[in-house]
């Protein structure tokens, strides 16, 4: 796959996203869309905001998260929950890990490589996340699609 590094300055915009829940426990594949926004706080932090709709068999539920991708001068990206903890570094290409004992999550951050030129965001990117542990067996795929500067 076509490597491109995109930091999270580029990605300051408004982003559509559509996400897959496979839930292999539970035996249920869960659609999720909506929309990402990427907003610049100052030079070292960007707020990562996402609403959107799950389509649960019982019906459709509003989901929100709200994570914090900062930097400490000039070192690298880290993605951070909303609350401060830690959730992972930021790189492309290459696999990311959460550990959140006992469930270990294992992700990677991709561009598309239709739309990714070197030093330029891509115009789309992925995101998939695996989820193991003694009650979690998922893997979580989401696509994310350029929309506007914000």
């Amino acid at each position: 796959m076509l490597r491109v590094d995109f930091l999270p300055p580029d990605l300051v915009g408004r982003w559509a996203f559509e996400r897959v829940v496979d839930d292999r426990l539970a035996g249920q594949t869960i659609g999720v869309e909506g929309a990402a926004v990427f907003s610049r706080r100052d030079d070292t932090t960007i707020d990562w905001r996402e609403q959107g709709t799950m389509h649960l068999p019982s019906g459709d539920v509003p989901v929100t998260t709200h994570r914090v991708l900062t930097r400490e001068g000039a070192g690298p990206w880290s993605v951070d929950f909303a609350d401060g903890r830690g959730f992972h570094a930021w790189a492309t290409g290459t696999e990311l890990l959460h550990d959140c004992a006992p469930d270990l999550y294992r992700g990677r951050l991709d561009p598309e490589p239709a739309s990714a030129t070197a030093g330029v965001a891509p115009g789309a990117w992925t995101m998939r996340w695996a989820a193991t542990g003694p009650a979690k067996d998922y893997v979580i795929d989401t696509r994310y699609e350029f929309r506007a500067a914000v």
